[in-house]
């Protein structure tokens, strides 16, 4: 008996869980789904060297997704990621001969949080959407970037650097993966047990209340930039030490990637919504249909394809979601009505009976 009580206990927990969680429940679901479709179907994506790779590739695409969720999640977007995270290779790459990688790594990273915190003030300040903005600082970076590479793929004379964060240690991980999993971990409490965190959920959910209430939107909006700026350098260092080259005009392509990943991790695209976890399951689900796709030798054009049906069933499910939730709102809100008017009939009825007695 005490165990069927504890196994309902459990039961309902996990029901109320997915009513209150719908959309990052459907992305553990779909995560779930494409992993097993490919472990089933191919026997060299059930192994140990894959879960390195895929976890080689989230420590990259991971950031990327991280910080395209949190700029969802305030109701904006930086469109500007992928040619930060190409300078901060450029940068890296080009001078840890010089200055050592430690040195030249800090030195990405800081320009790359930088133009990530300017890019949040003047979004703040001048009330404009970042999609504007961004895509200004998309070129300008782009710019900056050919410069500084001389307009030449440049590379490492030094492979010892690569060699290091290449390393696998735990079996699955390297010093890359697990950097970027304390990274995960760290924005995650940021967002979930401070202030400013609840204040960038409270921008994206509902700005014009947010900011009647007295929320400074330089605040949050910096903060934010100024995490997508960090993880686009991070990112851009080690796709450059890893790689030992970079090109000023690489990297565009983990601007669409990230943002599949993030909306796949249940942000919802009204902003407001979304999490950490939700961001490392899209990222995960992401890299097990590349990895998939690739050992099945698909072709390019099909990776992108499968892709866009991946994202257009989560907006699907999203839309439905919020589609289900105004409903059952709905249904609550005529539901009280009724029991107050069957009320107020009660009573009438009880007054109408005493004044004739």
């Amino acid at each position: 008996m005490t165990n069927a009580s504890a196994k309902d206990g459990v039961s309902a927990k996990l029901k109320n869980w997915i009513v209150a969680n719908p959309d990052l429940a459907f992305a553990i679901l779909l995560a779930v789904c494409v992993y097993s479709y490919f472990a089933f179907t191919n026997e060299f994506f059930f192994t140990h060297r894959t879960t390195y790779a895929i976890m080689e590739r989230f420590a990259v695409l991971g950031l990327v997704g991280l910080a395209l969720t949190l700029c969802i999640i305030a109701g904006e977007i930086d469109l500007s990621i992928g040619s930060n995270a190409a300078l901060a290779a450029v940068i890296v790459v080009r001078f840890t001969d010089q200055l050592g990688a430690p040195t030249a790594a800090l030195i990405a990273v800081a320009i790359a949080g930088t133009i990530g915190l300017i890019q949040g003030y003047f979004i703040a300040y001048l009330r404009i959407r970042a999609i504007v903005l961004t895509v200004g600082t998309l070129m300008l970076l782009r710019g900056v970037a050919l410069f500084a590479a001389e307009e030449k793929t440049v590379m490492l004379t030094d492979f010892t650097v690569p060699d290091f964060i290449t390393t696998k240690m735990l079996v699955y991980f390297s010093p890359a993966s697990l950097l970027v999993i304390l990274m995960f971990v760290l924005v995650g409490l940021f967002m979930n047990y401070t202030r400013y965190g609840r204040e960038i959920y409270a921008i994206g959910g509902a700005r014009k209340e947010a900011l009647a209430s007295g929320i400074n939107l330089k605040r949050p909006m910096m903060i934010v930039f100024m995490i997508s700026g960090l993880c686009a350098g991070l990112g851009g260092v080690i796709i450059g030490l890893r790689s030992g080259t970079a090109q000023a005009l690489g990297l565009q392509y983990l601007l669409l990637a990230g943002t599949v990943a993030a909306f796949i991790g249940g942000v919802s695209i009204l902003g407001g919504r979304g999490g950490v976890i939700g961001a490392a399951i899209g990222t995960l689900t992401v890299n097990f249909l590349n990895t998939g796709l690739v050992f099945n030798v698909t072709p390019a054009f099909m990776v992108q394809l499968y892709l866009g049906i991946l994202l257009m069933i989560v907006i699907m499910f999203q839309t439905g979601s919020r589609l289900f939730d105004a409903q059952q709102r709905r249904k609550h809100v005529l539901s009280a009505v009724d029991h107050r008017r069957d009320i107020f009939l009660t009573r009438r009825d009880e007054f109408a009976a005493a004044r004739r007695e």
